[in-house]
């Protein structure tokens, strides 16, 4: 494990490492890139890079993913959101230079309807 910094967010490298994420319409969207957990482990988030996943989210950095959206099998290594492209692809972006915040959180929180 690694720490991401003085945030209440850390970074899990080896969590979920190279699933492959799907949404829920079966489009392929990437692959977990990390996961970031907070510090009491209550809340936990998927990031998967938006560079380059086979252009269906433009931009850099990382589409971050409630894992309370999802729905993980630890027998594919597959993990399904619950949300269609779209809505993944025009979810809040984290910079891959940025902490992941409590504000941060919030915003993503609020985007999936938490």
């Amino acid at each position: 494990m690694s720490d991401a910094g003085t945030g209440s967010f850390r970074k899990v490298e080896d969590r979920y490492a190279r699933y492959d994420v799907v949404a829920i319409d079966g489009d392929n969207i990437g692959k977990v890139d990390h996961t970031f957990v907070d510090e009491a482990n209550q809340q936990e988030y998927i990031a998967v890079s938006r560079g380059g996943i086979a252009g269906l989210i433009p931009g850099t950095g990382s589409s971050v993913i409630p894992i309370d959206v999802c729905t993980v099998d630890n027998n594919t290594k597959t993990i399904e959101v619950s949300a269609d492209k779209d809505v993944i692809k025009n979810s809040p972006s984290l910079g891959s230079g940025e902490e992941m915040t409590p504000e941060y959180e919030t915003q993503v929180r609020s985007y999936y309807r938490l």
